[in-house]
This record gives C-alpha cells, sequence and structure tokens, in this order.
C-alpha cells in the first residue's frame, strides 16, 4: 500500500472523492482533516504522553474504507516547547456508524482488564483502547508495532507461527468476559450479506444445496450444541487478525465479537487456510500443528462442531461472491456452496458416529474425533 500522508485537512476533498462510496459515516470529514483533528488529539497527547506538549499537525492516512467504518492511520507531531524536544505518536482511529463504537470500545476495555494489557506474563496482548468520541464516533486505539501473521506467512510459512494463533484464540476463549451480543446459527444467518435465499434467486440449480446447510445448521445446532460451552469469540478470525513481534502477538478487530460456540472461530480461520493448501501444500502441516497447540489448552469436543462452521462460512462467503459479482463468480460461487454441503455432511457422518458410540460404549469411551481433510 502506498502511504500518502495529507497533513492540516489538505486535499481532504480529493480523498473523500476518491473513495468512491456513498458516505453512511457522518463525521469521516472531520476524521479525515488533519487540522480539524489536532482539537482532539491535543487531549489525548495531554492524557496519555505529557501535558506540555503542543500539537503541531496531524498526519491522516486512510488504512481501509467500508460502508461500516473507516479505518485511519494519525501520525501525530507533537513538541515540548520548554525542552524544545519533538514526539511522534502513531494512533489508529476506527471511524463507526452512529451507535456503533461505543460497544466495540467497552469490549475492548473489558478485554484489556481481564487479561490483555500490555503487562500481560504470556505475551498475547490486544492494542490499549485510548479512548472513545462520540461526537466523532470514532474509536483511538494504540498503534500495534508487528507484522501480521498473514504477511509474516508469505513470506515464510513457519509453523511455530501457527503454535502462536492457537494460543492467541485460546486466550481469548478462555477469557472470562461474557459479551452482550451472541452469535448462534440465527446470527451466522444474519450476517449473510446479501441473505442466503438470494443465492437461490440467483442460482436456482442450487437451491437444493443451499437449503441442505440452511435446515442441517439449524437441526444440528438444536441436537448438539445447545449444551455446548459458550465463550466469548472474535466472530471475524483469520490471520490478518493477529500481529506478531519478537515473539509477542495482538489481538485485533474486535468489532465481531460476540458470546458463542469457540468451534465457530476454528471453522472459520480453517476455511482459509485449506483454501490455500493447494498453492502451498506446506500449509497442511501448519493446520495440523494448529489444531494440536489449541487442544492442548481447550477442551477437545470443541472439534467435534468445527465442521458445520466451516460450512457456514462457506455459506457466508457465497453470499459475499453473489455481492461482489467478479469476473467468474458463479463458478466460485458454486464451488463455495458444494464445500459448504461436504462439510455439513462429514458433520452429520461424525455425529452419526458419536452417538452411536454414546448409545453401544462406556460412557468414559471418546468420542470420534473430527476428519481435518473433509
Amino acid at each position: 500500500m502506498t502511504t500518502n500522508w495529507s497533513c492540516e485537512g489538505s486535499s481532504m476533498a480529493e480523498t473523500s472523492s476518491l473513495l468512491g462510496l456513498q458516505d453512511k459515516l457522518y463525521t469521516l470529514d472531520v476524521a479525515l482533516d488533519g487540522n480539524a483533528m489536532r482539537e482532539p488529539f491535543t487531549a489525548l497527547v495531554h492524557k496519555f504522553l505529557d501535558e506540555a506538549l503542543t500539537v503541531q499537525q496531524v498526519g491522516v492516512e486512510v488504512l481501509r474504507r467500508r460502508n461500516q467504518r473507516c479505518v485511519i492511520r494519525y501520525l501525530v507531531e507533537a513538541h515540548d516547547p520548554q525542552h524544545d524536544h519533538h514526539f511522534q505518536w502513531r494512533v489508529v482511529g476506527k471511524v463507526y456508524k452512529a451507535r456503533r463504537g461505543e460497544r466495540v470500545y467497552a469490549a475492548m476495555q473489558q478485554l484489556w482488564e481481564k487479561g490483555f494489557s500490555r503487562e500481560a506474563s504470556d505475551g498475547i496482548y490486544i492494542p490499549e483502547p485510548l479512548d472513545f468520541s462520540s461526537a466523532l464516533c470514532m474509536l483511538f486505539q494504540e498503534e500495534v508495532p508487528a507484522l501480521s501473521l498473514k504477511a509474516a506467512v508469505k513470506q515464510n510459512p513457519n509453523p511455530t507461527y501457527f503454535q502462536q494463533l492457537a494460543r492467541v484464540i485460546a486466550k481469548l476463549h478462555k477469557c472470562a468476559y461474557v459479551p452482550e451480543q451472541s452469535y448462534l446459527v440465527r446470527e451466522h444467518f444474519l450476517r449473510c450479506h446479501p441473505r442466503y435465499p438470494f443465492l437461490a434467486l440467483a442460482c436456482p440449480e442450487l437451491e437444493t444445496r443451499i437449503n441442505y446447510i440452511v435446515e442441517s445448521a439449524k437441526r444440528i445446532e438444536a441436537r448438539l450444541i445447545r449444551d455446548a460451552k459458550l465463550t466469548p469469540i472474535h466472530g471475524d478470525f483469520h490471520l490478518g487478525q493477529v500481529h506478531l513481534d519478537n515473539g509477542n502477538a495482538w489481538l485485533l478487530d474486535f468489532d465481531a465479537l460476540s458470546y458463542g460456540d469457540p468451534a465457530t472461530d476454528l471453522g472459520n480461520v480453517l476455511v482459509f487456510l485449506r483454501g490455500k493448501v493447494k498453492r502451498n501444500p506446506e500449509i497442511a502441516v501448519s493446520i495440523q500443528v494448529f489444531l494440536e497447540e489449541y487442544f492442548t489448552l481447550m477442551d477437545t469436543e470443541i472439534a467435534n462442531r468445527i465442521l458445520l462452521y466451516e460450512g457456514l462460512t462457506h455459506l457466508r462467503r457465497a453470499c459475499k461472491t453473489l455481492r461482489l459479482q467478479e469476473e467468474g463468480w458463479r463458478r466460485r460461487l458454486t464451488r463455495m456452496i458444494d464445500d459448504g454441503v461436504r462439510c455439513i455432511e462429514e458433520m452429520d457422518r461424525n455425529l452419526s458416529a458419536v452417538f452411536d458410540v454414546l448409545l453401544h460404549s462406556a460412557p468414559e469411551e471418546e468420542a470420534q474425533e473430527v476428519d481435518e481433510e473433509a
């Protein structure tokens, strides 16, 4: 990505026009105006750095822009007139639609207080939540000085990275915090954009397979997940959400943080990883390393439900493919639905085997493990 710092409000109109989206973020123009942001950053600098500092200018770089939010990197230039010292402070700001960001900020504060602060002895952190401005609909957080795991794996698919990935998500799943919103099968369907019925309208030949995924997921939830132990879950867990530096790890992006089945996060990241195996066979080893490390920390019964969430992830990705309609979208959408069906079919076979064991074996006998190559 090309860095394009714009200070003192210069080129703000150009920036807005380049975004090319109907703006639902009503405070974004102010957030992109370096001059206008000097006032809120003065308060933050005085709170977190030194009251003697004067904010001279604020550089602005748009990192990601979506309809629901905009992620901005700020470079704050400050000066201590008493000692004639100059300081630079990098802060990430997330602009949300009205009444969306407060919940995320509150969740980050809870995680920070419950073991994810920079004092954590295990080296697993989150970015420090600095403040939330209701006037700007903006969450301010520290910038993480680290490389994303996604980028690190491209350079070197080191299996130890995947051990860290497992430890990070296991720590979240073990955290003594109950997020406000739940995320079960119904919420998976609501997360589809557009909603899954539009898939059958666009591709009628897939209707039976789509309905199979949907109805099977409801049935499996009623049969199995109602008794599962729920935990905090990330809700959008993939390699880009974990950053590494000198053996330490940071977990990022809590917009989808929820209370649900921990197998949800595993299913999401495994779909992402399995899609890379064909191009990079070494990833298959990394998947095994990830699962082995995770299940040294978490209950192995979670494995029995992973395939359900892999299937739902394929369904959600198919909806996204329909929305974007990039070249070859019908072929990719069909493949995703077929992959989803295969996951659910394998889940059904595993469930039948588990219940058969429970009916005909001693209670202490272990249930059949999930086939990782499904």
